[in-house]
């Protein structure tokens, strides 16, 4: 629980497209009953939080995490295991949490096939030929890019899951549902 007595809630987007937080969003006024009801303690493209943020929750303190897309890279399992740990409840949102969905059609060809793809066909000016790496010596310091899987895995092949909530994206109707449900929980 919070100060103010509200539960906690997080959401993430990892390797997935953004239509699951659309989603969420266009619940339309249910979206006040929400906000009511809960303290968001995490939804990076909703707010400004950073992961020290959750790192320094209390295990467990987050109620309800929705978690959309697959983990594709080193950043994505990170957050993952530190929600999952933080959190009570743990959601696999959406299609690509759950079976990889379009993002995990990289899973058919080689990661070399697709930096290939991505960093030298016509369509990309990349003349030097640089690729991604996983830190790079700046001035400023070191910084820390994260760095791809050869295969894009399922939120339940790297934590455990509490529900799965199906879509691509779920339907507003349902993540409608879903909050009125919680809420009758939380207050019940």
């Amino acid at each position: 629980m919070s100060e103010n007595g509200k539960p906690k809630f997080a959401m993430y987007w990892a390797a997935s497209c953004g239509g699951c937080e659309i989603a969420v969003l266009n619940i339309h006024e249910k979206i006040l009953d929400f906000d009511a009801n809960f303290e968001v303690a995490f939804w990076p493209v909703a707010m400004d939080a950073k992961y020290k943020d959750v790192e320094a929750l209390e295990d467990g303190e987050i109620l309800l995490t929705l978690f959309n897309g697959g983990i594709r890279n080193d950043e994505n399992e990170h957050i993952a295991k530190l929600l999952r740990q933080k959190s009570q409840i743990m959601v696999a949102f959406g299609s690509c949490a759950n079976e990889g969905c379009i993002p995990g059609l990289a899973n058919l060809s080689p990661i070399e096939s697709l930096f290939e793809t991505v960093y030298n066909t016509v369509s990309t000016e990349n003349e030097e030929g640089i690729r991604p790496q996983s830190s790079y010596e700046m001035p400023e310091g070191t910084i820390h890019i994260p760095e791809m899987y050869p295969v894009l895995r399922t939120l339940d092949q790297v934590i455990d899951v509490d529900y799965y909530m199906p879509g691509c994206p779920p339907e507003s109707h349902q993540v409608a549902a879903v909050v009125d449900l919680v809420i009758s929980v939380v207050k019940g």
